[in-house]
């Protein structure tokens, strides 16, 4: 995506205060962190074969307006995998901390959030600012854009061949559930997560919000050459207070 200078150079000034308050990478290497245990799986993977990613609530789809962040992402296979914060009194209550798409081994540096290049940066005053995501079902999701484009097309053709139809309960609900009884761990039977086909280059990654609707950062990680090495969507921030949660 071209993106207007003026507005990179007050993106690049205020990068540093649009990031997590600490390094999201123990979400994935610890096992506890404030208290709380953690663990991670793995959601398989994801085809990227633009190179322009888009986060968003799977449903939106419709809406055919969502962007890909302005990063270019690398191309390829890369491995999807989930940190969560685990109940150890019930398993299925175990929320979906951090998803993170991994594109190599390199250790993150820095973050940064992932944004599209047209938002108001002058509403960022202050370390930990940031616009994230829109979530409306509680779903979100990962794809190329060459995915989301014929994800679109495909739910737009269904809806209007069929008026009740509705993503959610057509299809999504039912990937959720077959992962659910496919990988049962941390799942409820009716799904928190699911990788499905869109066609036979392009995927998508749906993973649950443990707050249900709301806004949600997603972060650029970047290694000690300033070289793009995961992309993460954060959830839940076990550090923080009660009253600082992110939604």
């Amino acid at each position: 995506m071209n993106v207007d200078k003026s507005w990179l150079d007050e993106y690049n000034s205020k990068k540093s205060i649009m990031c997590p308050e600490s390094s999201l990478e123990k979400y994935f290497t610890d096992k506890e962190i404030a208290g709380c245990k953690i663990d991670t799986i793995e959601l398989g993977t994801i085809k990227i074969t633009s190179g322009d990613i888009v986060a968003c609530d799977p449903t939106a789809c419709l809406d055919h307006n969502i962007s890909p962040f302005f990063d270019k992402f690398p191309k390829g296979d890369f491995k999807v995998t989930a940190s969560i914060v685990v109940d150890e009194q019930e398993e299925m209550d175990s929320k979906i901390a951090i998803v993170r798409i991994k594109f190599n081994d390199n250790a993150p540096a820095a973050y940064r959030e992932a944004l599209y290049g047209d938002e108001d940066l002058s509403e960022i005053e202050s370390q930990g600012d940031f616009f994230g995501i829109i979530i409306d079902t509680g779903l979100a999701a990962f794809m190329d854009r060459d995915g989301y484009d014929k994800l679109a097309a495909r739910l737009t053709k269904s809806e209007e061949e069929n008026e009740d139809f509705d993503a959610y309960i057509d299809i999504y609900s039912k990937e959720l559930e077959k992962s659910a009884k496919d990988n049962p761990k941390y799942q409820y039977p009716d799904g928190d997560w699911a990788n499905i086909n869109i066609d036979d280059k392009n995927n998508a990654v749906l993973f649950s919000s443990p707050y249900g609707e709301g806004y949600f950062p997603v972060y650029v990680a970047e290694d000690k050459d300033g070289n793009i090495c995961q992309l993460l969507i954060q959830f839940i921030d076990v550090e923080l207070s009660d009253d600082e949660e992110i939604e």
